[in-house]
């Protein structure tokens, strides 16, 4: 069992000591959650499997279900990838020649029918390097020095044919930058018009509704609750809620499922969640029922064969976890 130092250390920024504190216990309110069928089971693994892992990534592609590099432990960073195309049996992929490094913190995202590895940690420090493959085995480095900065704990999505980054943290502390890209190796800094988001970390970036969505996420100041949205990368709209809403968090998911936007567990300050909420419009709020994987932080979600699985991360003891979980 690898327990997760609730006193790590990483220094690059403030935001990264914030993300580093692990202190957890049980976040439960006396709300009632709302019925829901957004059930889960627990999946039954068969042979081997990635060690216990927490910031890693996860992702479809090649009609497979993707987990890549991320953490083991506090001092324990990987570069592995493993696939399966079931969820339950999986393998890990035999690289050729040169891979990325170790890390975690990272982004790794589907664009122009190969697997991109973009930043992270590792070590303790901060990447702005970015991998690409074809095939998950052969790796090629589209560069070693992108034009943003070093960057961690940032986002990354693909939006009308274009990779984006939004924030994180690197030198000179957490950003609010926004960045774009037509072929991965050519990076522009867009300009945001009018109002915009705060300099964050932590957050997620999630494609619904022909917009992108930025939920939550740590800053210097503290944490964030906030959503924001745009059709063109450019322009930033807050969805102000009329309701209840997800406390303020980060080190969460956010996945689409049936025409709806999920937040699924995640840090609330130094405490993890059990906590699912939807939306059908990006602004107001119902909350699900409660997780039945637990309390649940530096995870992943992502949609595979018409299921939202569920992946690793640390528990509320600060476990890593390895298991699995999808829909019914």
């Amino acid at each position: 069992m690898i327990k997760i130092n609730k006193m790590k250390s990483i220094k690059l920024s403030f935001g990264a000591m914030i993300m580093a504190l692990l202190v957890f216990s049980s976040c439960k309110k006396n709300e009632t959650p709302a019925t829901s069928s957004f059930g889960f089971k627990n999946v039954t693994i068969s042979g081997n499997q990635f060690a216990p892992l927490f910031e890693h990534q996860s992702l479809v592609f090649n009609s497979k279900l993707w987990v890549i590099a991320g953490r083991k432990s506090n001092t324990s960073f990987s570069n592995e990838v493993w696939s399966s195309s079931d969820g339950a049996s999986w393998s890990q992929t035999t690289t050729n020649a040169a891979v990325f490094s170790i890390r975690s913190g990272h982004q790794a995202v589907v664009f122009n029918n190969k697997i991109w590895v973009l930043g992270g940690l590792s070590n303790g420090n901060g990447l702005n390097d970015i991998w690409n493959s074809a095939d998950g085995i052969t790796w090629a480095q589209v560069t070693s020095n992108a034009s943003f900065s070093i960057r961690f704990y940032h986002a990354v999505t693909v939006f009308n044919n274009k990779l984006w980054l939004i924030g994180g943290d690197g030198i000179g502390g957490t950003k609010n930058d926004v960045w774009s890209s037509t072929d991965g190796s050519t990076w522009v800094q867009e300009t945001t018009v009018g109002n915009s988001f705060g300099p964050r970390a932590g957050h997620q970036l999630t494609v619904f509704n022909s917009r992108m969505y930025i939920t939550g996420g740590y800053t210097p100041t503290g944490f964030k609750n906030d959503v924001w949205s745009s059709a063109d990368g450019r322009t930033w709209v807050e969805e102000t809620s009329t309701g209840s809403k997800f406390a303020a968090l980060y080190s969460h998911q956010t996945v689409v499922y049936n025409n709806k936007l999920y937040v699924i567990g995640g840090l609330v300050g130094f405490t993890s969640t059990d906590e699912i909420w939807s939306s059908t419009t990006g602004k107001d709020w119902t909350k699900e029922s409660s997780a039945p994987f637990g309390l649940r932080g530096g995870h992943q979600a992502c949609l595979f064969n018409n299921k939202v699985y569920i992946i690793g991360g640390y528990n509320g003891a600060g476990v890593a976890k390895n298991d699995i979980w999808t829909t019914n």
